[in-house]
């Protein structure tokens, strides 16, 4: 407690190196004040009218923060002089500093006047003030140290790598690739930008360039304005954002701090990255997203070397190292959108994709596999060759960061020491797009789906009709036109299964009698054997040289008018689908051999019909995996297919069992956006763009082999079999179609800046709409005008009077019409996925119609082309 006494001998013992005479005359010419705990000593802004002499208690000086908290900065005691500063100096103290009693003190106070005259009469007391001062000089000096050191302890935490990307990892072949030019920007000292899609390291590759240089001993600061509130997700080459003056105010805070002088006098300074960053290095993930008028000031600090805080006047020294991070283009980089990029252009470095540099992928997996399972205390011993091809196969949208995370997830899955294709879930954003609505919110649909009669009651049913099918074909009439079997087959199974494909997807292969007696066949023998990697390999060139063999089947042998021939193709069919069902596991005829079922598969992809999983739920509440596995009631999937990486109707014959096999209801099937798919799904394969186009022109082929063009081709085979002749023109008329996607795709690769087999593989399937369209049209006039004979042909055999009355008649004029409509359609179709292509890859309009346009001059050539086969086939 602090000594009150106004008696001068109370504290004399204190003061005892003041001379008395002093000592007394200080007494006589001052006056004592007692001041209260919290009570202003020495209030902010003070005149120094008065120099005031601590004789008890303690006081603290007070600095007033950004945010008005006072911050104690000093302590003082008995014989601290206050206000002494600001009375030599004739000024006002600051207006953010003031010294405030901390207990009830007393404090002699001495007109400016008297504390003069008392120096210049008494020599020793003006060394003592400067003995006082030289204290406060060395107190101020050591407190400035340990703010250094402090600094510079921030500074190495926030310099440190993991501050960043705690779990990155950048191949180390991309170092070594970029090594030298790495170096030379690092040792240059000057501004660097690094440009690459998203994922690929621009960040780890700034921290690069910054341990290399100069800096690397300073501070190393990250701001990342893809990340900051104020940017609320918004576009990058929006016109308005990029000068909106809400943004641009709170950027150039952001950069250059600010300095706000308040209406009584009081003066704030806060400093911006740029001063933050002094003798450092400041690194700006999405700089794109910076406003022109900062970008504008920001290229002009970075070529002056100056810069002011923003309502200050001081000109400060930029002294610091900038990188920018950006995922545009350089092609999208303009002069006028982005003035400080396009200048640091000449300063830059690009990341390829991940997908550009899939020999490094097995380098990167094996270090995440490692680093991950360390970290969840696993033992992973091995990797299969099947996993490793399918993390190097896959186009990786999301790049290195999408890696990590997806080996991530696939660690805490894996069980067994070995990590399982199926523990991969590629991609767990959450894609439900707008447009989609869940058909499960039907209540009787949910019911119906989630019954165990689903899809049992329709299988039961297909299969001994199938039986029945096949003893019409072999026995029945040799007639197409009187045998119910081939009448089934031609005219009414295969519309119906195309048709089909649009309207439910692949749902026909749960249907399918041959799937069912596979599946049965297993039940009474079943080795379950790995499906051979080098088949899944081949799968693909497999299937797709089954269905077009199939479609020139049925022209070169005319097996159409062959019922026996008919039901020895799908007795063949079905001796392939049980022998590698009783070999292999689940399903694999149906997934990777079956010719019918990827040509369903593929014509899926256009349905509006889909069945996914909310992958929120997938990646927060399932470690057990229910629809692969399956549980103790249902096996798991018959495609062996993990449900939160299904983005393709292809892979799914919607049988519903992961639906009632998932215990937490991230399941749906929805209706959505006919084609969708082919625009959202980023991981395509070219053969399957390969074969779209070949079964267009194996249509084709079929058509134009009645038109002068077939006769012109025979003409120059004259003693060639029919067969051979038709051979032939099928070949040339494929390759024909394969080229004219295929240059398409060359002229468009070269605008999109990508590589012909990517052009390739994701415009070729923009052609499915037309592809199927044309199929449906053929196979229309089967059913409208070869399908009447069907109910004929029954009514005739069973005299029932429910055929007699099914019998319809058509015009071959209306059925004309139709098929111009379902082609127009298909063209409309193929054209608008063509487009939405192209503007998913450029932001720039102009070269989207430039990357989309070869596609679209192919898509109407095919258009006009099927059109007049079919005029020339039909009519």
């Amino acid at each position: 407690m602090a000594d009150l006494s106004t008696e001068p001998s109370i504290h004399r013992e204190r003061f005892r190196d003041i001379p008395e005479e002093l000592w007394q005359e200080l007494w006589e010419k001052g006056s004592v004040r007692e001041y209260a705990a919290e009570e202003a000593i020495l209030p902010p802004g003070d005149s120094g009218a008065c120099v005031k002499l601590i004789i008890s208690g303690s006081a603290a000086v007070m600095l007033t923060g950004p945010d008005g908290e006072l911050v104690p900065v000093e302590i003082l005691g008995p014989g601290d002089l206050v206000g002494e500063i600001s009375h030599f100096l004739g000024r006002p103290s600051p207006q953010n500093q003031e010294v405030l009693a901390e207990e009830s003190c007393q404090v002699l106070e001495i007109p400016g006047p008297v504390f003069n005259q008392i120096l210049s009469d008494h020599p020793a007391a003006a060394i003592g003030v400067l003995r006082e001062l030289s204290r406060k000089v060395i107190r101020l000096d050591r407190s400035m140290h340990r703010t250094v050191r402090k600094k510079r302890a921030l500074q190495d935490v926030l310099s440190r790598h993991g501050n960043i990307f705690p779990d990155f990892v950048i191949s180390e072949t991309v170092l070594r690739r970029m090594g030298q030019r790495l170096g030379d920007l690092a040792h240059e000292d000057i501004p660097v930008l690094i440009t690459g899609e998203s994922g690929v390291g621009k960040e780890f590759v700034g921290k690069a360039i910054y341990s290399m240089s100069t800096h690397h001993k300073n501070v190393f600061l990250f701001l990342d304005l893809a990340q900051s509130g104020h940017e609320n997700g918004t576009v990058k080459s929006d016109e308005e954002l990029l000068d909106d003056p809400v943004r641009t105010e709170e950027q150039m805070n952001i950069f250059f701090g600010y300095e706000i002088t308040g209406r009584d006098g009081s003066h704030t300074e806060m400093p911006g990255y740029v001063e933050l960053a002094e003798e450092g290095t400041l690194l700006v993930r999405a700089i794109e997203l910076i406003t022109r008028p900062v970008q504008v000031e920001l290229l002009r600090t970075l070529q002056a070397g100056s810069f002011r805080r923003v309502g200050g006047k001081t000109i400060l020294t930029a002294d610091f190292r900038f990188i920018g991070a950006t995922n545009l283009d350089p092609s999208e980089i303009s002069r006028d959108k982005h003035p400080l990029l396009y200048w640091l252009l000449q300063f830059s470095v690009s990341i390829a994709p991940l997908r550009k540099r899939r020999k490094e992928i097995p380098e990167l997996v094996r270090k995440y596999v490692s680093q991950y399972a360390r970290e969840a205390r696993k033992e992973i011993t091995h990797i299969p060759n099947e996993t490793m091809k399918t993390l190097v196969t896959y186009s990786w949208p999301g790049n290195d960061r999408e890696l990590a995370t997806t080996l991530k997830r696939a660690i805490l899955l894996a069980q067994g020491g070995e990590l399982k294709p199926q523990d991969i879930y590629y991609d767990l954003r959450r894609i439900e797009a707008g447009g989609k609505i869940n058909l499960l919110n039907v209540k009787a649909l949910k019911s119906a789906v989630n019954s165990p009669l689903f899809p049992a009651i329709f299988q039961s049913a297909a299969a001994p009709f199938f039986f029945i099918l096949l003893i019409l074909l072999f026995l029945g009439p040799v007639d197409p036109l009187r045998n119910v079997g081939g009448l089934f087959s031609w005219a009414v199974g295969w519309p119906m299964m195309v048709f089909g494909t649009f309207l439910w997807a692949r749902f026909w292969c749960s249907l399918c009698p041959m799937g069912t007696l596979s599946y049965l066949a297993k039940k009474i023998v079943s080795w379950e054997l790995p499906f051979p990697a080098w088949l899944k390999d081949y799968s693909d060139w497999i299937a797709a040289g089954s269905v077009m063999f199939i479609i020139w089947l049925e022209t070169a042998t005319d097996i159409r008018n062959s019922p026996f021939n008919t039901g020895l193709l799908l007795m063949t069919i079905l001796v392939l689908a049980v022998v590698v069902a009783v070999i292999f596991e689940r399903q694999s005829w149906c997934r990777y051999m079956c010719p019918l079922g990827l040509m369903m598969g593929v014509f899926a992809k256009v349905s509006p019909v889909e069945l996914r999983a909310d992958r929120n739920i997938c990646s927060s509440q399932c470690a057990t995996n229910e629809c692969y596995v399956g549980t103790a009631d249902r096996p798991g999937c018959p495609f062996g297919q993990m449900v939160p990486s299904l983005r393709s109707n292809r892979m799914c014959k919607l049988c519903a069992t992961c639906l009632k096999n998932c215990p937490h209801g991230a399941v749906s099937i929805n209706l959505r956006i006919p084609g969708s798919e082919i625009w959202e799904v980023k991981q395509v394969i070219s053969i399957t763009s390969l074969l779209v186009a070949s079964m267009l022109g194996g249509l084709i082929s079929d058509l134009a082999h009645k038109m002068h063009v077939y006769q012109w081709f025979g003409s120059h085979l004259q003693g060639w079999p029919d067969m051979v002749v038709f051979s032939a023109f099928f070949l040339v008329v494929v390759s024909i179609t394969d080229l004219l996607v295929a240059g398409a795709s060359r002229i468009s690769s070269v605008v999109s800046g990508e590589t012909f087999r990517e052009n390739f593989a994701r415009y070729g399937l923009a052609l499915l709409p037309l592809v199927l369209t044309s199929f449906m049209a053929y196979h229309l006039y089967y059913l409208i005008h070869v399908g009447i004979y069907f109910p004929i042909v029954m009514w005739e055999n069973f005299h029932f009077e429910i055929f007699r009355e099914m019998v319809i008649t058509v015009s071959p004029s209306t059925t004309h019409l139709l098929q111009k409509t379902l082609l127009t359609l298909g063209m409309v179709g193929s054209l608008t996925i063509a487009f939405q292509l192209a503007r998913g890859k450029s932001k720039s309009l102009l070269r989207s119609i430039e990357e989309f346009l070869p596609h679209c001059v192919v898509v109407i050539v095919f258009f006009f082309v099927v059109l007049k086969c079919f005029d020339g086939f039909f009519y």
